[in-house]
């Protein structure tokens, strides 16, 4: 699921602006939860906030129809939305990291 990206926007990341979505993510943090998970936690400001809530919501919808392909009779849902939507942040973060 690699950015589909030209010459004139390769500096988009799920349509958005890579620097815009970095600024979002310096004010995300992590903790860890008492299961050994970690816990996300953003204040996103308002200027900032919707290219980030863009952004992973078009990798969550490439996460759905992906699913959607493994759904049968025996696997009725591969995953849950929160599950969906933890694994889009993660992957958005990954392509931020790709420098391509």
């Amino acid at each position: 699921m690699a950015d589909e990206s030209t010459d004139t926007d390769s500096d988009l990341v799920a349509g958005e602006h890579r620097a815009d979505l970095l600024r979002a993510l310096s004010y995300v943090s992590t903790e860890s939860g008492p299961d050994g998970e970690y816990i996300v936690n953003g204040d996103l400001p308002p200027e900032v906030a919707p290219p980030f809530i863009r952004a992973v919501m078009r990798v969550e919808a490439e996460l759905l129809l992906h699913d959607a392909e493994l759904v049968t009779v025996d696997n009725e849902e591969p995953r849950t939305p929160e599950d969906r939507r933890t694994d889009a942040l993660i992957a958005l973060m990954l392509r931020l990291d790709d420098r391509r």
